[in-house]
Order: C-alpha cells, then sequence, then structure tokens
C-alpha cells in the first residue's frame, strides 16, 4: 500500500492535466472532489455519458420537482413518461399501494406517456401499477408531450392517439398530478415535459417526480453541486471550477490526448476501460488483481458492504446513512485519498 500510495503521489503531483472518473459514495466523492481541486483535476462520473442526459434536465431545462414523500401523500394522479429503470418499480409499487391522505380520499389514478421504444430491446414491464396507456409507437415520446400540451391549450393538433382526451379529462380534474421521469435522453422531451408543467401550473398544482437511473450516481452530482457550485463534468485547470460539458469530457481528453493522468476509482466490480497509448493510470477497484496497464493499483472496499457509507437515496429523496454489511479490513475511498493527500503535502506540483 505504501509503494502505491508514494507511486499515485508522484504521478498526481507532477501530472499538468489529470483527468478523474469516480464512482464512490458521497464520503469518497468528495475527497476525490477536494483532490480534484489540489492539482488542478477535471472529474466526471465513470458512466457520464449517461449521466450528462439526466443533469441537463436541471442545468439546461429546470422546472417543477417534488420528492417521492409529497407524491405518497399529495398525488392523486401519477404520469409516467418513457421507461423507469426496474430498480424503480418497487417504488411505484408502493406508491400505488397507498392513497393520497393530503389530496382527499380518492384512489390513484395512474397513466403512462410512452412513445417510440429508445431501443430495440424494448422496455421491461412495469410492475405494481396498472397504468392507463397514452400515447403511439409511432411517434416519439416529445411528441407524444407536444400533442398533449396543444390540446391542453386548446390549439389544433395534427394527429391524436388512444386515450388522449381520457388523459387530458383525468387531468383537469385531479388536485395534485404528478409526472414521473427517469432516464429521457432527448432534450426536447425533457424542455417539452417542463413546458406541459408550466402550462398546467397556471390554473392547478402539478410537479414531477425525478427517479435517477442510478441513485449512487446522483449522489455524486449532488456532492459536486454543492461544493463547486457545478454537477460534473467540471475541472479545476484554472484553480476555479468550470463546468462544461464537452471540454470536460473525461472520455473525450483522453482520446484527444488532453490528459496525462487519469485516476478511475470505481467501488462496483468493475476495471477502467482498456486504452492502447492512453495516460498512465491511478485505479482504485474492488478487484483481487492488478489492473492490467495500470501504474498503481489499491483495492478499495465498498460502502454498506465492507464500511459504512453515506449514499443518496430516490425513495426518500436525500441522503442516508448505510451500515456494513460484512465490514472488512478494505480501505474506503475516503480513507486511500486522505493518504494521498498526505503524501501530496510537501511535493512540487505544477504551475
Amino acid at each position: 500500500m505504501s509503494a502505491a500510495i508514494e507511486q499515485a503521489a508522484k504521478l498526481l503531483a507532477t501530472s499538468r492535466c489529470p483527468v478523474f472518473s469516480l464512482d464512490s459514495d458521497i464520503h469518497g466523492c468528495r475527497s476525490l472532489i477536494a483532490l480534484a481541486e489540489r492539482v488542478g483535476a477535471t472529474y466526471d462520473h465513470v458512466h457520464g455519458r449517461d449521466l450528462v442526459h439526466e443533469v441537463a434536465l436541471h442545468t439546461d431545462i429546470g422546472g417543477f420537482f417534488a420528492t417521492a414523500t409529497e407524491v405518497r401523500r399529495r398525488a392523486d394522479l401519477v404520469a409516467i413518461v418513457g421507461d423507469v429503470p426496474p430498480v424503480h418499480h418497487d417504488l411505484l409499487s408502493s406508491l400505488a399501494a397507498t392513497g393520497p391522505d393530503l389530496a382527499g380520499k380518492g384512489r390513484r389514478r395512474w397513466y403512462q406517456i410512452e412513445g417510440r421504444a429508445a431501443s430495440a430491446g424494448g422496455r421491461r414491464p412495469l410492475r405494481g401499477p396498472k397504468a392507463v396507456r397514452v400515447g403511439s409507437p409511432d411517434l416519439p415520446v416529445d411528441a407524444v408531450l407536444g400533442i398533449l400540451r396543444a390540446s391542453l391549450s386548446g390549439k389544433k393538433v395534427s394527429a391524436t392517439f388512444a386515450n388522449a382526451d381520457a388523459f387530458l379529462g383525468a387531468l383537469a380534474k385531479a388536485r395534485f398530478p404528478v409526472f414521473v421521469v427517469s432516464h429521457l435522453t432527448d432534450v426536447p422531451a425533457l424542455a417539452m415535459l417542463q413546458g406541459l408543467l408550466a402550462d398546467i401550473n397556471r390554473t392547478q398544482r402539478a410537479t414531477a417526480l425525478f427517479l435517477p437511473s442510478d441513485d449512487d450516481a446522483w449522489g455524486m452530482v449532488l456532492a459536486s453541486t454543492w461544493m463547486t457550485g457545478f454537477p460534473p463534468r467540471t475541472g479545476f485547470s484554472t484553480g476555479a471550477p468550470v463546468y462544461d460539458p464537452w471540454l470536460c469530457d473525461v472520455d473525450r481528453m483522453i482520446a484527444q490526448k488532453e490528459a496525462d493522468l487519469h485516476v478511475w476509482v470505481s467501488e462496483r466490480d468493475e476495471a477502467p476501460p482498456a486504452r492502447r497509448g492512453g495516460p498512465p493510470t491511478i485505479a482504485l477497484v474492488r478487484g483481487e488483481r492488478p489492473v492490467a496497464g495500470a501504474a498503481a493499483t489499491i483495492r478499495i472496499g465498498k460502502a454498506g458492504l465492507d464500511h459504512d457509507g453515506v449514499v443518496y437515496s430516490s425513495r426518500i429523496g436525500t441522503l442516508r446513512s448505510v451500515p456494513a454489511e460484512a465490514p472488512s479490513d478494505l480501505p474506503s475511498v475516503r480513507a486511500v485519498v486522505d493518504q494521498f493527500q498526505h503524501a501530496l503535502t510537501g511535493q512540487d506540483m505544477p504551475c
């Protein structure tokens, strides 16, 4: 361990353009972002290409959002927009098994707004709520939302689809409708959804429940935002944090040989992708074997398994503590990064 820490500290101290790929609990992310600031690194999530679309819902569009707890107590109409990852099906099932206690005594009405499937593999069936399907397989989701929005405003539309009138009628009678959205990857669909919510809120209350496709990744987004003011794909090359989804794309920077050091951190059972001719790699992974081609490999534990940690939970809409299920001697990401910080003390950093 001491040799690996020393080697990693030397690489961090001499690097002029390091990049970090992160996947850890809140404590690990906080320590890594602090390290990135110290060495002038750019950081992104390990699965940044998927996360960037979810971040765009908040940074590019903005809108109305609620927590799952508020939805459980108030929503008398729930409209699921697009697909919801199976990891959230239990949450939707628990909502379907209860009724709102702050919006009358009626039962919740469920709808699913859907369009053309995003992938050839199709959708996994939604367990729990029996939702009335609204939409058409011939139209993308943003077009379906656009037609609903135009119809709601009394404008003429050139296309119709199943159950549109029934949904609009139920929407007009609802006291607190909620649109559940997850990994929509189409920015026009995100914009149209929030535009629809803005229109509804002129005469009644309505909001959205955002369910991230990866709770741990969304926890990193929140940690990054409260520490720097920006979500991932932020860099400290100028000393101050700079957010740029294209400029700070770690995969792009490595492919175009802009980075001279890659720090890969993942508490899951995965290794950094093999890159021929890429920069030296410092790998913090759970595997027992060294990462092929890495300048230093350090084995780490997982929050909630090997050690206690803090993670984001979409079920409660905030952070929660996770005790270790099988405590081990494997160090946490935060403990390893603390050793990096200590080893860097007294090192001559590049200008």
